[in-house]
């Protein structure tokens, strides 16, 4: 009887013990990093207890983008600040580690990401990049300080400016201006003041960007300096601060002998309410001025003269027509914007051309960009030339529905791969009848899978009837064990058609995070599986950016 009690006791025992997973020890792999190990007992654990439990994903996930960002390889760095930027996610250590590594861009994403949050460690991590021997580094730490308005951003700012060369001041108005502070503004007045003339320039025209009509008197003093860079600057900055005061000096430098300083005049004497003035901007277009065809953009009443120059045989002037005549939200861009939109044989870049006062900008076209890269040192020609097909492509949104439909048809047709995944999101985003049709049948396009994929992913988000999330789900089981994410280059401040700062993946890296992402959005049972699965299955290297997507779907 004992032993048959024995017997029973110890059976009861080993079923208790094959059943119950202990909680410790999925810690304790993970701590180990044996990552896989983990998973695959917490899997056990979570059939277990029939739910998900959030502290221990939580635990993983942070576990796994710690360990990514203190690798030695840099590419795994960069993915796991591109998943920590993904479920917003603040840890110090995380963005200490990114700010300490020796790989720039690293530096400069675990900045950015130490911007998003409004934290007293961000700050003083913000603080000790200042400190860094990378200026990169330094300039994107000022520039976050200045917008954070931190109380100590001008004195550090300050003495950073006063080690470097005289030349390279000519970066620090905006952000002096930015800051807006009494003390900010006078050493902002100083710099008005400063040896070189481009630091004059752009100190004023950051006081006209962040509107600091204090600084006036001074502008108005500066625009009577016969140089034609300061005049330009100044014509400019009285017309964005609204100096009706102004205006008797506008009118004398609308008569200068530069084209630019008279454009720069007449745009600001019509801001002032002065109309009269139209007819010199006109004239300037019409004898082909990139710069005054420019301006027509903000000017009521030219889309007959702009919709007249697109139609000419000179590149520039056509781009340039095409893009005043898109923003002002005239159909007749269309046609002109597919020669630009989408890319052909001619292999067509853009280049921003500014003014000698920098106060006005146009754009150039170059022909057969991927010759020109080892010519063009100062810009990255493909990344900016995308970045403003991607604008052109937003603003066409702002075109009569039929229009823009037609053009994102024209833009499936030709497989423009690189705008797809924006245009696929305009669709999306648009929500209407039409545009839902179009998504419906791309999704069966043959020859094209990208676009397919692309397509039924959006139909997805709608929840759209159809076997999209059994598509998708197949795609991804093909696709778990490649490798995740490949970035574009990232663009400069004054490159950039915006302020937005990203780490953007290139076209099939996005479509698979998006995917991905898609999925972690719903927060169902199901989802959160298939990211475990993925990253227990899928290439290791995606394991950074998929733990910060299992973060968000956490959350």
């Amino acid at each position: 009887m004992g032993f048959s009690k024995t017997c029973l006791l110890l059976a009861i025992s080993a079923s208790l013990a094959a059943f119950a997973v202990d909680k410790r020890q999925i810690a304790y792999l993970m701590q180990t990093r044996e990552f896989v190990s983990s998973l695959e007992l917490y899997q056990t654990y979570a059939k277990e207890i029939q739910k998900h439990d959030f502290e221990v994903l939580s635990q993983l996930g942070t576990l796994i983008l710690e360990e990514g960002l203190r690798s030695d390889d840099p590419e795994k760095q960069l993915i796991s600040m591109f998943g920590a930027s993904m479920a917003g996610f603040s840890s110090v250590g995380i963005l200490e580690a990114g700010i300490n590594s020796r790989d720039p861009q690293i530096q400069i994403a675990a900045m950015h990401l130490a911007g998003q949050f409004q934290d007293d460690r961000c700050d003083q991590l913000l603080l000790k990049a200042m400190s860094s021997e990378f200026l990169p580094l330094r300039m994107e730490a000022g520039y976050l300080l200045a917008a954070r308005k931190h109380r100590s951003a001008v004195g550090h700012i300050e003495a950073l400016m006063y080690r470097l060369p005289p030349q390279l001041r000519v970066y620090f108005p905006e952000f002096f201006a930015l800051i807006g502070t009494s003390d900010a503004i006078g050493v902002l007045r100083k710099l008005m003041e400063d040896p070189q003339l481009m630091v004059r320039v752009a100190s004023v025209l950051s006081a006209a960007m962040y509107q600091r009509d204090d600084l006036l008197p001074t502008i108005r003093s500066l625009s009577t300096h016969l140089n034609v860079a300061e005049q330009e600057a100044c014509s400019t900055a009285l017309g964005y601060l609204k100096d009706s005061k102004a205006m008797a000096q506008l009118k004398k430098l609308a008569k200068s002998p530069s084209t630019n300083v008279q454009l720069a005049a007449n745009r600001s004497l019509y801001l002032l309410g002065d109309s009269s003035v139209e007819h010199e901007i006109f004239a300037l277009a019409k004898a082909k001025d990139p710069f005054a065809i420019s301006v027509l953009a903000s000017i009521p009443g030219s889309e007959d003269l702009l919709a007249e120059l697109a139609e000419t045989d000179d590149l520039q002037v056509r781009l340039n027509a095409t893009l005043s005549l898109l923003t002002r939200k005239d159909p007749r861009a269309a046609p002109h914007l597919l020669t630009f939109l989408c890319r052909d044989s001619r292999d067509l870049g853009f280049q921003p051309q500014f003014s000698v006062g920098s106060s006005l900008r146009a754009w150039k076209v170059i022909p057969s960009i991927a010759h020109q890269k080892d010519k063009q040192a100062m810009y990255d020609l493909s990344a900016i030339s995308m970045n403003l097909r991607e604008v052109m492509l937003k603003e066409s949104l702002e075109l009569p529905e039929p229009v823009f439909l037609r053009l994102a048809a024209h833009i499936f047709a030709s497989r423009q791969n690189d705008l797809i995944p924006l245009l696929v999101s305009l669709l999306q985003n648009a929500q209407s009848p039409n545009a839902i049709a179009l998504l419906q049948q791309q999704a069966t396009k043959p020859g094209a899978p990208f676009i397919r994929t692309y397509c039924h992913l959006a139909l997805y988000r709608l929840k759209q009837q159809g076997p999209h999330e059994h598509f998708l789900r197949d795609w991804m089981e093909h696709q778990k064990k490649s490798e995740l994410i490949r970035f574009r280059p990232m663009l400069t401040r004054d490159q950039k058609m915006s302020d937005a700062f990203d780490l953007t993946p290139e076209e099939n890296s996005r479509l698979l995070i998006e995917t991905y992402q898609a999925f972690a959005e719903r927060n169902d049972a199901r989802s959160i599986d298939t990211l475990i699965e993925v990253i227990k299955e899928g290439n290791p290297k995606n394991r950074p950016a998929l733990a910060g997507l299992l973060l968000r779907a956490i959350q």
